[in-house]
């Protein structure tokens, strides 16, 4: 190798060297820039410009569609024809226009011109001011008439200006008038064809042309792009980032680019529009703006990657859409990202992270479904699951059950609750995938004799206070169908119209009469609190008969095959081996089987069941003597489930299980002890989670609530923050939640599927909207508790609830705060104007109120309340806007809207009456009912005693 003096290397090879390396770095870069450059999202927002482009030429078309092309031709002839008028006073316009020039010069010296008289006047003034305080007469006197000379002129300059600009007016009128005709034409066009105008100009935009080309090259697009990164700082929710929290940043509209815009509801995702854009979410107006709120506050992800589909962690709702995300943009499951997004099944769920102190949330029906199986099930009685600590117990006490149930009924129950009760809410603990060897099969039913044993032993004892006569069957079953029993139940036998009202608050009734006696049963539907105290079951007032026929149709439902069941007696060797087991815990097993000897046999049963029940947890739904105070849940809390890491979930030896969290939590619902299949365990260590055999549709749900329980600190101003009265208001409704209220009336809503089921939705419960506006808080107070006839018309009953007076003033200041209402209004004394009153009954008259509203003034079948009682009950406010528009408050109601227009707009009812103010007329009107209104209420329904 030849080499210079001095060289280590031949110079020239080193040449051909660093010239390759050079070509090769220069391609590495140019590859570089150009990779950063053509991103795939560039590529969505350049279709985005397509689908924009092909919109507006449909709006176009439409627009097009309705011109009258006669009208357009006649208004392009007016303007032509005006343009020929203008022509010929073409030298009169050119004389006005001069002169308006010069009228405008003239203005724009007399401006300057006192400006220059007015500060020299200020100037005066100041100077003539001082002089006077300081005591120089002389020269005040000398200043007082130079400054009285210069407001004189300042004055006469202003009243010049005057005079100018009143020229330039009538100047300009002169020339309005003359092409009054063009500009009136054009105007009539501009409202044609403006649309159409707007729409080519918004097309220009989509326009791919060489200017749009060189915008958006590369190195030159960090100028003024079209193509661009689009983003929202959200300051009302926040990502932890290494124990900071930090402002989410958002830029998922870089791709839903239409998410936001009404109009693009039947493209593709992501060109598609947001669902309920103007009310839910993302629209300006809607109750969660994008700028606010962003997407990945309710969507979860990364809202700051956007390189391509993977990026913001976009996860698929089922099997079936990930095999088409990975054919279409090679999707695969994201790797180490903490909250990838909720699939868009569950995304309901997220509502609650912000709204906490909602039970029930407006727009959210399927987290709020969700939310009512978590309760009906007791999913909270196990779980600790923060703000869920206030309810009940969802289980029925068993402090009294011997005089309810037989012992044999009990094993056989627990053993197996859905061979009795196929859509019974109690779980099955046993003959499920990890213990049904024959081994713990055995011990189970040791367990299931021990407890029975127990709850029956430690039973307080209960005697019915009624005897059952049998009645008519048909009719108890027509009652049950109408006087609201559906509301709360489905049951056996009657029509699916009612068992088709959905999820109830109450068992399914089946097999009744092979449950209970004739005593206990009607007993019980006379007077539930007899039996158990705190019971949310209400009393129907039922008199004697009635309680018998329905008595008589439930114990018809039997069940004979469970009631043929003879549950194996008690194994004592196995007993006591489950027992050695416990006791060894702590001890030696010698120790064990020595403490085991000191024990009778019914004390090793009694011991057994005692540790049976709180082994698995049967004190978490059901009052048990001996299981009083506060009790720790059995279950692990899911207060922030939803945040749970995926390693901290034990899939077991479950390999088809999805590796994520609502893969796990669904597989859980489904079949909870499948993770314990092939996992060698001992009898005291399987889960002992038990199976609610859920559907499919309740499964998802509940999933939606249980992904929602997240860990998300929330900033104070994303909160949902409630006022006073808001807060008063769902108080006031988990009151209403605990008794089902729900189940029969529309709260503002929400619920009523009894209402709804029925044909004539006059005859059913009414909706409850703005309840607190409707009626007086004293009366809703006493009403609750001494409920009296409304429409007695109707066969469904309000029922009567054993409420405390907590929960009674809870309802009732929560209706009231609701709807911004004062505690109590002073009362109005009727003051009627001159000829008022005589119209106010001229107005009844010819509206022939009574022909509904019989009741009190004749003899007709009544169609509607009694007004003599609406003075106690309504509040003056209401009347007046349910006079207004009856259908604002119950859509369904045969009320007319006389003074409504059917647009919104008021108008007279009555032609001819109080000058033809629809309000008068309705104020005269309202007056009238208060006049001749009681101030008393109803005698109320007989209690059941």
């Amino acid at each position: 190798m030849k080499r210079e003096p001095g060289m280590a290397y031949d110079t020239k090879v080193l040449n051909k060297v660093f010239a390759v390396v050079s070509v090769v770095f220069l391609l590495v870069v140019i590859w570089m820039v150009f990779d950063d450059y053509i991103r795939p999202w560039k590529a969505v927002q350049v279709k985005a410009l397509d689908i924009e482009k092909q919109k507006i030429q449909e709006k176009i078309k439409e627009i097009d569609g309705s011109i009258d092309g006669n009208k357009l031709k006649e208004i392009k002839a007016k303007i032509a024809e005006a343009e020929k008028g203008v022509a010929s006073h073409e030298e009169q316009i050119s004389k006005i226009n001069e002169k308006i020039t010069g009228i405008q010069r003239e203005i724009y010296v007399q401006n300057m011109v006192n400006g220059v008289n007015g500060s020299k006047a200020a100037e005066l003034q100041f100077k003539y001011e001082h002089a006077m305080m300081e005591n120089h007469p002389e020269d005040a006197k000398k200043l007082k008439v130079k400054f009285d000379d210069s407001k004189k002129k300042e004055i006469e300059g202003k009243d010049h200006l005057k005079a100018l600009q009143a020229q330039e007016a009538a100047a300009n009128d002169e020339l309005k008038a003359i092409m009054a005709n063009k500009t009136a034409a054009e105007k009539e066009l501009k409202n044609m064809v403006g649309d159409k105008e707007r729409m080519l100009q918004a097309m220009a935009s989509t326009e791919k042309n060489p200017i749009w080309a060189l915008r958006n090259a590369p190195f030159i697009d960090y100028l003024d792009p079209t193509i661009k990164i689009r983003q929202f700082v959200i300051q009302k929710a926040t990502n932890d980032f290494y124990f900071q929290q930090v402002p989410k940043i958002d830029r998922c509209t870089t791709c839903h680019v239409f998410i936001d815009k009404p109009g693009y509801e039947d493209q593709a995702n992501p060109y598609k529009t947001h669902p309920k854009v103007d009310s839910l979410a993302v629209g300006v107006s809607s109750a969660h703006p994008i700028k606010d709120f962003g997407c990945t506050s309710c969507h979860g992800g990364v809202g700051d990657r956007v390189n391509d589909f993977n990026s913001p962690a976009h996860i698929p709702q089922n099997a079936e859409q990930a095999k088409e995300w990975k054919e279409k943009y090679h999707w695969h499951e994201p790797h180490k990202i903490p909250q990838p997004m909720v699939p868009l099944q569950y995304a309901e769920g997220m509502c609650m992270k912000c709204h906490k102190e909602q039970e029930r949330i407006p727009m959210a029906d399927k987290l709020n479904h969700g939310r009512q199986l978590v309760e009906n099930y007791g999913c909270y009685a196990c779980h600790k699951i923060e703000g869920w600590q206030h309810l009940k117990k969802p289980g029925p006490s068993l402090q009294k059950v011997s005089g309810k149930l037989s012992k044999e009924f009990i094993k056989n129950w627990i053993w197996s609750p859905k061979t009795f009760n196929p859509k019974s809410k109690m779980p099955s603990f046993f003959n499920q995938e990890n213990n049904s060897t024959p081994e713990f099969r055995n011990k189970n039913m040791a367990e299931v004799n021990a407890m029975a044993e127990y709850i029956y032993q430690t039973s307080r004892d209960y005697k019915p206070f009624q005897k059952f006569s049998a009645g008519n069957a048909e009719k108890g079953k027509e009652l049950i169908e109408t006087i609201g029993c559906v509301g709360c139940h489905m049951v056996e036998g009657i029509d699916d119209k009612w068992n088709a009202v959905g999820a109830k608050k109450g068992t399914y009734l089946t097999g009744v009469g092979s449950k209970v006696d004739g005593d206990w049963l009607v007993s019980w539907l006379k007077k539930p609190s007899h039996y158990q105290e705190d019971t949310a079951m209400p009393s129907f007032r039922l008199t004697d008969g009635e309680a018998n026929d329905i008595a008589t149709y439930l114990m018809s439902l039997k069940n004979q095959r469970f009631a043929d069941l003879q549950f194996p007696e008690i194994n004592k060797a196995v007993r006591d081996e489950i027992l050695v087991d416990y006791f060894s815990a702590f001890e030696t097993v010698k120790a064990a089987k020595g403490k085991l000897e000191k024990l009778s046999d019914a004390e090793r049963t009694m011991e057994l069941g005692r540790r049976s029940i709180n082994k698995y947890g049967c004190y978490s739904c059901h009052n048990i003597n001996g299981f009083e105070g506060d009790l720790p849940q059995i279950g692990p809390e899911l207060t922030k489930e939803g945040s749970k890491p995926i390693e901290q979930f034990g899939f077991g030896q479950q390999k088809q299980v999805p590796h994520t969290r609502q893969g796990w939590i669904t597989q859980h619902l489904k079949t909870p002890r499948i993770w314990d299949v092939g996992v060698p365990k001992p009898f005291k260590d399987l889960n002992r989670m038990p199976n609610f055999y859920l559907t499919d549709e309740e499964v998802e749900s509940m999933v939606g609530v249980i992904l929602g329980l997240v860990s998300d600190k929330v900033p104070l101003a994303g909160m949902k923050r409630l006022s006073a009265g808001e807060k008063q208001y769902y108080e006031g409704m988990k009151v209403a939640n605990q008794y089902n209220c729900y189940g029969c009336h529309k709260i503002d809503g929400i619920g009523g599927k009894l209402s709804e089921a029925f044909d004539d939705q006059n005859y059913g419960p009414p909706y409850l909207t703005k309840e607190g506006l409707r009626v007086q808080t004293d009366w809703l107070y006493d009403f609750l508790q001494n409920v009296h006839p409304i429409r007695p018309y109707v066969k469904v009953r309000m029922p009567t609830f054993n409420f405390k007076h907590d929960e009674l003033n809870k309802l009732v200041t929560g209706f009231q705060g609701g709807s911004d209402q004062p505690t109590f209004e002073a009362p109005q004394t009727v003051e009627w104007e001159p000829g008022e009153k005589e119209a106010a009954q001229k107005i009844w008259n010819e509206l022939a109120c009574t022909t509904c509203h019989t009741l009190g003034f004749n003899s007709d079948a009544p169609q509607a309340p009694n007004l003599h009682y609406a003075k106690k009950r309504l509040r003056p406010a209401f009347m007046d806007a349910w006079i207004t528009n009856p259908q604002s408050f119950l859509p369904y109601t045969s009320m007319p809207a006389f003074w409504d227009d059917g647009s919104g707009n008021l108008i007279p009812a009555v032609d001819g009456v109080l000058d033809n103010d629809p309000k008068r007329q309705i104020r005269a009107v309202r007056k009238l009912v208060q006049e001749f209104g009681y101030n008393t209420s109803p005698a109320p329904f007989p209690k059941n005693n």
